[in-house]
């Protein structure tokens, strides 16, 4: 038996180029969907990335530093055991040489000795402060790496003040700053604006010295005490991370405190009444022969023996050494100038203390 065979028919040309075009456009359509959806899962693990860095970092400058000393390429590992010039510039504090009331917490806020017109020592201030742990270098860089800070060369903030350094003042955190710059530059940690976190370092430096606690404690007492709502203390320390010879040059500001918390520091203070004389001022400052700012190490060893500097500091002024726990009160209007010695970590108050009565 025959079987026909038909012959299959084909479609059309205009039917097999559109369906070619459908196909063609589906497989467009296909291949742009896919690329979207690439594109879209990229950027997701992008993002994701982005947060895992981010997020390892902030545990990296959190890191347990016993753990990873190795990251961490610190020069020296304790503020102590950094260069420390004692032998240039310490002194014992001979009362002939010092001429300072040195006396005990107590002794402070019993006579109320911020009243005075004359500096204060005042020792064992920092007793009871949680900063004597956290912020021992391995400590501080642990709890608080993304602290921001200003720091400048010594002398910028000498001239100008940490207040008005504006763009002499570069932008870091404290991480930064110890691990990268400390050692390897003039910069100096002299910051007033810190952007603190919650529990950070106003918790660590209580209870406060009088009378910067009486705010704390009376808030009432701001207001009752007449003084400009500028100069009202507000919840406010500075902060100070510096070298070995570092320190700022001869400045005057409103009444402060500073206390030492790892390290030392030596003053060089100049009468308030004494300096009214801005010929004075200038002889005791400069060199009138060679008028260019020195930093305060230079000063001591270049002019502090010349002329009549030394008769005018040892009469009229004060050259004292502030020891680690110790607390310095200089009044408003005192000339003075500062010298680290060693690695120095210290807390500053300058607001609040012209009013009190």
């Amino acid at each position: 038996m025959s079987v026909k065979r038909t012959k299959k028919s084909s479609p059309p040309p205009s039917s097999r180029s559109k369906s070619s075009d459908t196909a063609a456009t589906s497989s467009n359509r296909i291949s742009k969907g896919t690329i979207s959806a690439i594109v879209v899962i990229l950027a997701l693990s992008y993002d994701n990335f982005r947060l895992r860095y981010r997020a390892s970092n902030a545990e990296s400058a959190n890191r347990n530093l016993s753990s990873n000393e190795d990251e961490i390429k610190l020069r020296y590992k304790t503020w102590e055991e950094a260069p420390a010039s004692y032998e240039e510039f310490d002194h014992d504090n001979d009362p002939s040489v010092c001429r300072l009331p040195i006396v005990t917490v107590e002794e402070w806020e019993k006579n109320r000795m911020w009243e005075s017109e004359t500096p204060v020592i005042v020792k064992n201030v920092t007793d009871g402060w949680k900063a004597l742990e956290n912020w021992s270098k391995e400590e501080l860089l642990r709890r608080y790496p993304d602290v921001v800070v200003g720091m400048g060369s010594s002398k910028e903030l000498g001239q100008t003040g940490p207040d008005q350094a504006g763009s002499a003042l570069t932008r870091t955190t404290i991480y930064d700053y110890v691990v990268n710059w400390m050692h390897s530059s003039n910069k100096y940690v002299f910051d007033r604006n810190l952007r603190l976190p919650d529990g950070g370092f106003l918790e660590d430096c209580h209870p406060y010295p009088m009378p910067t606690r009486m705010y704390e404690e009376d808030p009432d007492a701001l207001f009752e005490s007449g003084m400009p709502e500028n100069l009202m203390w507000k919840d406010h320390l500075a902060l100070t991370i510096g070298h070995d010879t570092q320190g700022l040059t001869f400045h005057r500001h409103n009444a402060a405190w500073n206390t030492v918390v790892f390290g030392a520091k030596r003053w060089i203070l100049y009468d308030a009444e004494r300096i009214a004389n801005i010929t004075r001022l200038k002889t005791m400052t400069r060199d009138i022969r060679n008028p260019i700012q020195l930093d305060t190490a230079n000063w001591i060893r270049k002019l502090y023996n010349k002329d009549d500097r030394k008769h005018e500091i040892r009469n009229y002024g004060h050259d004292c050494v502030q020891r680690a726990g110790e607390m310095m009160y200089v009044p408003r209007g005192w000339a003075h100038m500062v010298l680290n010695i060693g690695d120095t970590v210290a807390v500053v108050s300058e607001r609040g203390l012209d009013g009190v009565n």
